[in-house]
């Protein structure tokens, strides 16, 4: 069972990380399949328990009874402020791993390019998702593309919004050709996402088309003035974010901020050139 310590962990009750490696070796064990359901319950519970203990002992439960519900172990790794970046990214590769043993190759067939759209491929798409940003956080970004690649070729309707911090790695990165590919799979999205409308600019700048950068920062700032100022480095970013945006919106330019500040800060001249032609006032 994990049980929670006495430690200072920011408010959450942290748990014996030390047993999370040994337990995961077990979710390979089959389990009985009125156990997975059961198990799938109890983490539903957790979703709506009121104290943290509560939803570590619901979990804990969850996991007795079903050692792999890839959805228990996401939320257990949230309570588990003691490992190291690089454990974090070992234990996500491990439940990534043990999810798709489980969904089998024939799923992988059978549901590519649908796959968000099968209630149980679902934990699987979040536990890559999660190794994904596990990558991004500890700066390994040609590994955190290269798992957000994978899941747009699975669901390349891309429910999980993926695409966003994708495009704001390819420009930090310089991968002009995948930026420009990455565009072309999703046309619509520069009058609606303000990654999509700075990044462009960004492009056209790289590109050597100073014209198309200059009007691409209009059709920016039209789409979504207030990310400039977070590009920029005017404005800090928010510690909370917003749990929802409009497109356009003060949100939305919070929630995308850190993407886009990736991006632009991994090249000095072309926030140069956009500071100059728009001063800040």
């Amino acid at each position: 069972m994990i049980r929670p310590q006495d430690s200072d962990s920011g408010g959450k009750p942290p748990i014996d990380t030390k047993s999370l490696f040994l337990q995961l070796e077990r979710s390979l064990h089959k389990v009985p399949p009125g156990a997975v359901g059961e198990s799938q319950e109890c983490y539903y519970d957790a979703m709506e328990a009121r104290t943290e203990e509560e939803v570590l002992r619901l979990l804990s439960r969850a996991l007795e009874l079903d050692p792999g519900n890839t959805d228990a172990w996401l939320v257990i790794m949230s309570h588990a402020p003691m490992l190291s970046a690089d454990e974090v990214i070992e234990m996500l590769r491990k439940i990534v791993a043990r999810a798709e043993e489980r969904l089998g190759a024939q799923a992988f067939e059978e549901f590519a390019g649908h796959f968000w759209g099968f209630h149980e491929t679902r934990p699987y798409m979040r536990a890559r998702a999660a190794l994904a940003d596990a990558l991004h956080r500890a700066g390994r970004s040609e590994s955190a593309a290269a798992e957000v690649e994978g899941i747009l070729e699975l669901n390349p309707g891309d429910n999980q919004g993926l695409r966003y911090r994708l495009l704001g790695v390819y420009l930090a990165l310089g991968r002009m050709d995948e930026t420009r590919r990455l565009f072309g799979r999703y046309p619509d999205e520069f009058d609606f996402n303000t990654v999509f409308a700075w990044v462009k600019a960004l492009e056209r700048f790289m590109s050597g088309q100073p014209e198309e950068a200059l009007k691409a920062v209009a059709a920016a700032e039209k789409q979504n003035g207030f990310s400039k100022s977070y590009l920029l480095g005017h404005r800090k970013i928010p510690k909370n974010l917003p749990d929802s945006y409009a497109s356009g919106s003060k949100e939305e330019a919070a929630c995308f901020a850190a993407d886009l500040q990736a991006a632009w800060n991994a090249h000095p001249a072309a926030k140069k050139w956009l500071a100059a032609i728009n001063p800040k006032k």
